[in-house]
């Protein structure tokens, strides 16, 4: 028994140490690049129980590895040199030399908290929160992100906003749809049709590539129960400049009937800015945000054009900060158009502007989002750049 047991380890040693080095080359192509998230499919599965990073063969620099599954891996590049093809080996370490990481997740019952360098950049609500003493029940309101904060420490969120309080900082809902025939609208809550809310955690992970939280949703008709069950994964990663994180969503129909989204002028991937910039409120209103899209049209004239990317940013308690969304080229009719609400601070991703479409039972409806919070005004320059890098990503080969 026990030779048996030493032959079945030599085997395994001997397989171990017959597996081929996985040579990872990564090829910018002729631009340069910054703050760069690469998903690699690898040919055979590894050890998912173990630590690696990737070691350039010329350099000997260390980029670090997130094992997303067996046969899929995520690093990140803090920059790449154009027409410089970089050649990584995939090399196991032990935890004593990992990366220090300084980002934190910290999660209580009432929600998630993100931090990087000890600083809040943002909040997931997980459970169900009340509108201000007085208001209707109607609009109590969880799974949402607020506040969501800069680098410099502002708020450019708002939840609860005062004359539309049913709109909650990064969210996501639909106002015209027909379910059995019946108008629901999981948007505006006083109209007593539907909500969206948080429904369960599925998982809390800070890694050395990123943090990952993910999150189940319920879009629900008063009248009928859940329509959508929509599963959020937001990643953040470490970028020290700037923050940076990606919000993919799914919605699925968990209904035994078709959801019928209607042509309307709003509804979808939203964002809602801070009280500073909301003319109802007398109490903190400032000033109106200012507003950039890549094609050039700022808040007098892209309110319902497409956009690949929408930027807002102005000044907040005496300092200046802001916040690009982007679609990704593979979302539903890419550049989707956008609301941008001519006089209140709060815009939206809107597929459905020129036509509708359906979700029909058992189809799940996929978009993403990758979010850039910075100090003051955007640099469309960076903006470009990291807009090639969804729509032109790094090539990657494996020998």
């Amino acid at each position: 028994m026990k030779n048996s047991i030493l032959f079945t380890l030599l085997l395994f040693w001997l397989y171990a140490c017959s597996q081929p080095d996985i040579i990872i080359s990564i090829d910018p192509g002729d631009h340069d690049r910054i703050a760069i998230p690469i998903q690699i499919s690898l040919n055979d599965p590894i050890d998912t129980t173990a630590n690696y990073h990737l070691k350039d063969l010329d350099t000997k620099k260390i980029l670090p590895v997130e094992i997303m599954d067996e046969m899929t891996i995520l690093t990140f590049a803090d920059s790449l040199k154009s027409n410089s093809i970089s050649k990584f080996k995939l090399v196991k370490y032990t935890s004593s030399n990992s990366r220090k990481n300084t980002l934190e997740i910290i999660e209580n019952q009432e929600g998630i908290q993100v931090k990087i360098d000890k600083n809040e950049v943002l909040y997931y609500q997980k459970e169900l929160k009340s509108p201000p003493s007085g208001e209707s029940n109607l609009y109590a309101k969880s799974g949402f992100i607020h506040p969501l904060k800069s680098p410099n420490g502002a708020t450019l969120t708002d939840d609860f906003p005062k004359g539309h309080l049913h709109q909650h900082a990064i969210y996501n809902a639909w106002t015209n749809t027909t379910f059995k025939g019946k108008k629901v609208d999981f948007w505006n809550q006083l109209d007593s049709m539907g909500t969206v809310n948080h429904k369960k955690m599925i998982k809390v992970k800070t890694g050395q590539v990123t943090g990952q939280i993910k999150a189940m949703l319920s879009h629900i008709s008063l009248e009928n129960g859940e329509i959508l069950e929509e599963l959020w994964e937001i990643r953040i990663y470490p970028v020290s400049d700037f923050y940076m994180f990606d919000l993919y969503s799914e919605q699925t129909n968990t209904s035994k009937d078709t959801l019928f989204l209607n042509k309307y002028i709003y509804g979808g991937m939203a964002l809602r800015g801070s009280r500073e910039w909301n003319p109802d409120d007398s109490i903190n209103y400032q000033q109106q945000w200012k507003v950039l899209s890549d094609q050039g049209k700022t808040l007098e004239n892209v309110n319902h054009t497409q956009a690949k990317w929408i930027s807002v940013s102005g000044n907040l308690s005496e300092t200046a900060a802001g916040v690009t969304v982007f679609g990704f080229p593979d979302n539903f009719r890419y550049p989707q158009f956008v609301r941008v609400h001519p006089t209140m601070p709060y815009w939206v991703f809107t597929p459905v502007f020129e036509e509708g479409f359906s979700i029909n039972p058992g189809e799940t409806y996929k978009s993403k989002f990758r979010y850039v919070v910075h100090n003051g005004e955007v640099d469309k320059k960076l903006m470009e750049m990291i807009q090639l890098n969804l729509e032109n990503p790094v090539k990657v080969s494996i020998n």
